[in-house]
């Protein structure tokens, strides 16, 4: 197949790129020309120059799929415009929401959404996917290879020498999570064989406690097993934003028995706190 890939360059966009060649699809990278410049587009056959505030750039009349792994610019408005760009070139679009739209507690692929503030923009941009035929896809909070929100939490780990998750009304939060190299092959999978109109989760552990988590940042940052605490999220509001902030105090467990059964995809890689350890300094 041939694929449009847009946000190649991406943390997520560049992984799902690299998986999309190796399964054999053609990859076709959708980027901004100071990206590709600085970062080059792993396993793309050919590299085309767009951005999601300018919708006829986004034009794909000529692929087979399209994967819209661009970080969102958080204004509905552009999303919608964006998307509706993507789906009018008749391509099968496969939409990168996440979790967070569901909010806070238990959920699958069935549950109703309920974004929290940080994302509110997602529930009107994930029906107008559906309601177009295209599919979402839901990561759960994303780790591996250095990057991702859980490298963030050893950053500050080393900053403040100690471990730290963010946390609302002294409530420990739990994260759904799910290694890069796993979801890049659940993209593989949703753009082989997902239905059209279907939601689909990229989640491999449910529930992980943040107290685990910022145990194994602090390793990871080299402080051993220095004390967690919980930041609140007032405090961690100054330096990370309040609607961010917020997000990562969010509470959830999300499952994917769905994803799993349909897809036949089976994540294996090692969980967020093992990831991270064998990062440890």
């Amino acid at each position: 197949m041939k694929v449009l890939v847009t946000g190649a360059t991406g943390y997520i966009g560049s992984a799902v790129a690299g998986r999309l060649a190796e399964r054999g699809h053609e990859v076709v990278a959708l980027v901004r020309p100071k990206q590709v410049e600085a970062r080059g587009v792993p396993g793309a056959a050919q590299v085309r120059y767009g951005d999601v505030t300018d919708p006829a750039s986004l034009a794909a009349g000529d692929v087979d799929a399209v994967v819209h792994a661009t970080a969102p610019t958080g204004d509905e408005a552009v999303e919608l415009a964006a998307v509706d760009a993507l789906l009018a070139g008749g391509a099968k679009v496969v939409y990168t929401s996440g979790v967070w739209v569901l909010g806070p507690g238990d959920a699958d692929e069935t549950s109703p959404v309920n974004p929290i503030p940080f994302v509110t923009f997602r529930a009107a941009v994930e029906r107008r996917v559906l309601d177009g035929g295209g599919v979402v896809l839901r990561p759960g909070i994303v780790y591996g290879g250095g990057r991702g929100i859980p490298a963030l939490l050893t950053a500050k780990a080393a900053e403040h020498g100690r471990g730290r998750y963010v946390a609302a009304d002294g409530r420990e939060p739990t994260w759904p999570t799910i290694h890069i190299d796993d979801l890049a092959e659940l993209f593989v999978a949703v753009v082989e064989r997902g239905e059209s109109g279907s939601i689909y989760h990229g989640v491999a552990e449910e529930a992980v406690p943040l107290s685990a988590v910022a145990k194994a940042a602090a390793r990871a940052a080299g402080l051993g097993d220095a004390p967690v605490e919980a930041w609140p999220v007032e405090e961690a509001a100054g330096d990370l934003g309040p609607g961010f902030a917020g997000a990562l105090a969010v509470g959830q467990a999300v499952r994917a028995d769905r994803t799993r059964k349909e897809l036949g995809w089976a994540p294996s890689r090692p969980g967020i706190v093992a990831d991270l350890e064998a990062g440890a300094r």
